[in-house]
């Protein structure tokens, strides 16, 4: 009986929380944010309808929709309701989704710059409204899309001239060695597109180039006095790498519009009488000159072409350290500009310093407008002497485009104290006389001067002309022929540069994707790709002898196809690249990176395969 009782009392408990849950559900559903909007083109064309949408993600009150005055438009139709409802299953979990829709269709009444209202609807008794909502309405020149063509069933003439182009536009046409700028093809159309081929992007020759990650929902825009619908196709950010007018040739494509042409025989009364047709038009860009100014004269002695706005911090030694000890100076550089392409500020240590190979620590990050992020340049050291010394300021110069100046950065002079350990001697200020007339200064006691004086003539006599002599001139002279024979045969095998490099490029890949490996087992996801991206830009690079800021996709697509690489290759080698760098910056898994690092290695033999044949 005490079991059963017990087995109440949690059933009860059970209903209890059961309840609780589902009151607190319904509250959390209750005051969840209502979504009211409203969707209507921001430039429209004077005679043209368009449609004004007002969606809400709630089921609203019958009729409670205030819809807005729609000043300077006539209202052809609407509104019409249409509503929506899904159901999603997404690692186990259910989620709905509900939308209300009330469409209007409007007429300009006359070109100028308009404001369509507010709309408000009543959602569980409380009201919502959309925002405001500014729309530009324009005259367009020419014909319109209305009369072109008439009633001529021909399809080729209901497309005119203008009503299908390719753009690129770049953010600047003039600026400085190694200032970038955004350069975007876009595809303007005044007619339905359902299909784009042949699509060839320009050389981007004489410029550092790096692929965008961009918003290709379609947009209007006002183009000599006409409205077309505009898709982002590539952008890219471009960095010039030679001063002087460099050409952006142009890029090429086939559009294929679909026209619908009425049937003046009803042949198809099922379509209501229509034939749709299909036309394909070859469409160009128009080169673009880009006009690239040398850095002005008078630039200092530590500048070495950084361009942009940077800043610089410094983290200096301990004050005070031991002789024989290690330490390092650490320099940070942050700002925007062509962080890729800056070099190592230089230091000036004591001479009893010695300085080993500089660490470099960068987190870059390319944007739609500039290369931005920090470089972190590590200097270690040994301090082989006792004293007190002083570490020159450490400078770093840049050219301010905005300013049209150059700038220079720099740390404060820092005094260090090096204690004696007990095996090195303060560094004394002590000049001694050689019998020559110089003066040398000693810097610790374990160097000693070498005694100068003439070797005593009996000893000369008694080694010249002896077995031990010959024996020594003999090995010389081998030595001599061994080293000759070496050097040449290394002089005739570096004589053709371009060779070895070809003949070194998978190795050097393969060096490149054994640091890539070890990145992906630290589970490093941005030094990873980092990597991979060096390896692939780096192999073709090293194999076709194309410097790498010579390089696109496009390139590499037409070195392959003349080295009898199928088509399917370079495609996929393309896209292991566009993969990587679209990885490089996004979230990613494990398992993510071990497919990346599979494809490559695969792609590459298959490469190396078809060209060896």
């Amino acid at each position: 009986m005490i079991n059963i009782g017990k087995s109440v009392i949690y059933m009860k408990l059970l209903i209890r929380l059961s309840l609780i849950f589902v009151m607190l559900a319904t509250a959390a559903t209750s005051w969840a944010q209502v979504s009211f909007t409203v969707d209507a083109p921001a430039l429209t064309a004077l005679g043209q309808p368009f449609r004004v949408e007002f969606t809400v993600d709630k089921e609203p009150e019958s009729n409670s929709l205030e819809a807005p005055a729609f000043e300077g438009f006539d209202i052809l139709a609407g509104p019409s309701i249409s509503t929506g409802h899904s159901i999603q299953f997404i690692n186990g979990k259910q989620s709905t989704s509900y939308s209300c829709t009330y469409t209007y269709v409007l007429m300009p009444t006359a070109a100028g710059k308009y404001t369509i209202g507010a709309a408000s609807i009543k959602v569980d008794g409380k009201r919502y409204s959309t925002k405001a909502q500014p729309i530009e309405v324009i005259a367009e020149k020419g014909n319109t899309q209305q009369n072109k063509g008439g009633n001529n069933p021909n399809p080729e003439s209901r497309i005119g001239k203008d009503d299908i182009l390719l753009r690129l536009k770049v953010s600047d046409t003039e600026l400085y060695k190694g200032e970038s700028l955004r350069a975007s093809l876009v595809l303007y159309t005044r007619t339905n597109i359902d299909d784009i081929e042949n699509f060839s992007l320009p050389a981007f020759d004489g410029f550092w180039s790096q692929e965008l990650s961009f918003d290709n929902t379609p947009s209007r825009e006002e183009y000599n006095g006409r409205i077309y619908e505009t898709y982002k196709l590539t952008e890219v950010l471009l960095s010039p790498q030679q001063s002087g007018d460099i050409i952006i040739p142009e890029a090429s494509l086939t559009a294929r519009a679909q026209v619908v042409v009425q049937d003046s025989r009803g042949a198809n009364p099922f379509f209501g009488g229509r034939q749709i047709y299909h036309v394909s038009r070859n469409v160009k860009s128009n080169p673009v000159t880009i006009h690239v100014s040398e850095f002005p004269a008078g630039a200092p002695a530590s500048f070495n072409g950084a361009i942009g706005n940077f800043r610089l911090t410094s983290k200096m030694p301990e004050a005070k350290i031991e002789s024989n000890s290690a330490d390092q100076i650490e320099i940070t550089i942050s700002g925007s500009g062509n962080l890729k392409f800056i070099t190592a500020p230089k230091v000036s240590l004591p001479e009893s310093f010695e300085l080993y190979d500089t660490k470099v620590v960068d987190n870059i990050m390319v944007n739609a407008t500039d290369t931005s992020g920090n470089i972190t340049y590590t200097y270690p050291f040994v301090a082989r002497s006792a004293g007190e010394f002083t570490i020159e300021p450490i400078r770093f110069t840049f050219f301010n485009p905005a300013k049209g100046e150059y700038e220079t950065l720099a740390t404060e002079p820092y005094t260090i104290t090096v204690l004696d350990d007990g095996t090195a001697s303060a560094t004394p200020n002590v000049e001694r006389y050689v019998g020559y007339g110089s003066t040398m200064r000693q810097l610790d006691r374990d160097i000693r001067y070498i005694h100068l004086g003439t070797l005593p003539a009996k000893a000369a006599s008694l080694f010249v002309l002896t077995p031990t002599y010959w024996l020594i001139v003999v090995v010389m002279v081998a030595i001599f022929v061994v080293v000759y024979v070496l050097l040449s045969k290394r002089i005739r095998d570096n004589r053709n540069i371009v060779a070895r490099r070809m003949k070194r490029a998978d190795k050097v890949a393969i060096q490149r994707l054994r640091t890539a490996e070890r990145y992906m087992n630290e589970g490093n996801r941005h030094a990873f790709y980092e990597e991979l991206l060096r390896a692939l830009w780096g192999y073709i690079s090293d194999k076709f002898n194309i410097p790498v800021s010579n390089l696109t996709k496009e390139r590499i697509r037409e070195e392959l196809y003349r080295r009898n690489v199928s088509m399917a290759i370079a495609e996929e080698f393309c896209e292991i690249i566009s993969r990587s760098e679209e990885a490089q910056y996004s979230p990613s898994t494990d398992g993510e990176m071990s497919e990346a690092y599979a494809t490559a290695v695969d792609i590459m033999s298959k490469i190396e395969d078809a060209i060896k044949r």
